[in-house]
């Protein structure tokens, strides 16, 4: 528990360095659902953000964003491989991510941005956000990694209606907290080469299957 980020961002200094690049990322994903985008996911385990998009019928294109460069400039930058904006500016502070699985996925990656406290603040053992990767239809998987355990809990979250009737403001908490405190008969192996081999588990949220 640290009243500090691990790492600020330059540009906002209480919050994580990836927390302005998810909170833009949310923004495109949910301006760009008519589009068919998907935010693929977001890796931050090497320390430097990277980003997999996809179109339909259309190879996934990995960028590599600074996430400190603003909105306007992820937008280029993802823009150039495919058709993409950015949500109206009166949804900036989403309360309704409407029935569409990206539009959910698109409300999550924010709510991880905006709340990035939840990885250093509020709990005793020390974790950090490895990646973000969704199927773009069903789940989100948030990888926590448990630095003292040096192993990896993927948190999946159902995307079904997710962010629509402002029950889950304060999700990113209850991601981390479960990561942290899920039973051991609630884990199931995961595959663990996608967290560069540290022992990996999967778990769904409080009162979700767990595999």
């Amino acid at each position: 528990m640290s009243r500090r980020p691990v790492r600020p961002s330059r540009t906002l200094p209480a919050a994580e360095w990836w927390a302005p690049l998810l909170v833009d990322l949310g923004a495109v994903q949910r301006g760009s659902v008519w589009a068919g985008l998907c935010v693929r996911s977001v890796d931050l385990a090497s320390g430097r953000a990277q980003v997999t998009v996809q179109w339909p019928g259309t190879p996934a294109t990995t960028l590599l964003p600074d996430p400190d460069a603003g909105r306007g400039a992820l937008l280029q930058s993802i823009a150039a491989a495919g058709p993409a904006r950015l949500a109206a500016a009166d949804d900036d502070e989403p309360t309704d991510s409407n029935s569409a699985p990206l539009a959910g996925h698109g409300w999550l990656l924010d709510e991880l941005g905006r709340r990035s406290d939840a990885w250093y603040a509020y709990l005793a053992e020390p974790v950090e956000l490895l990646r973000v990767q969704t199927d773009g239809h069903r789940t989100t998987e948030v990888a926590v990694g448990r630095t003292s355990r040096c192993d990896v809990v993927e948190v999946r979250v159902p995307l079904a209606g997710l962010g629509a009737d402002g029950m889950d403001a304060g999700l990113a908490y209850t991601i981390v907290e479960r990561a942290v405190t899920v039973a051991a008969h609630d884990l199931r192996p995961a595959d663990p080469a996608v967290q560069g081999g540290r022992p990996t588990f999967s778990t769904g949220l409080p009162g979700e299957e767990p595999g």
